[in-house]
């Protein structure tokens, strides 16, 4: 399984280009994952039997025919998150910029690559031209695409 983040500022385009390129990755065949960092989120909802559950003290699992949540106390490592996804191709993180994983970096007007360079940089995403960096226009996302799927392939990694 390959991990790659999607970094950069809040607002910067993260989450759009990561509901473009997932569906591209899926219709080439490979099994995708997202894990999305943020710092703190509700699954729950008050008064519902898992939400019972979890104010009892317990981790909960909440699954259905269609999907499966698993809600845990404590914070967890990306690796320890990945494991979860065993078997999958590819894990992309939105966010997690501190966890040294190989990126893509989504550029704003007033951030450059090197904020974000505790890690491999494959790639920049910007409105601008990014010297020394491959750089791909946000509109790219065939582009962006095909060079994931060159790393799943070994191409490029």
């Amino acid at each position: 399984m390959i991990v790659l983040s999607i970094v950069g500022n809040s607002n910067s385009g993260k989450t759009t280009l990561i509901t473009r390129i997932v569906p591209i990755l899926k219709q080439r065949g490979f099994r995708v994952a997202v894990v999305k960092h943020t710092r703190d989120f509700e699954v729950d909802r008050e008064g519902k039997d898992s939400w019972k559950i979890w104010q009892s003290g317990a981790d909960v699992a909440i699954a259905s025919n269609e999907k499966t949540a698993l809600i845990m106390r404590g914070s967890k490592s990306l690796d320890e998150i990945c494991r979860f996804f065993e078997g999958y191709d590819i894990v992309l993180t939105e966010g997690f910029s501190s966890a040294g994983k190989d990126r893509i970096v989504v550029l704003d007007e007033s951030s450059k690559p090197e904020d974000f360079a505790n890690g491999r940089i494959i790639a920049v995403v910007a409105d601008r031209d990014v010297p020394g960096y491959r750089t791909f226009r946000r509109d790219d996302v065939d582009g962006i695409a095909e060079l994931i799927v060159d790393i799943l392939k070994g191409k490029n990694f």
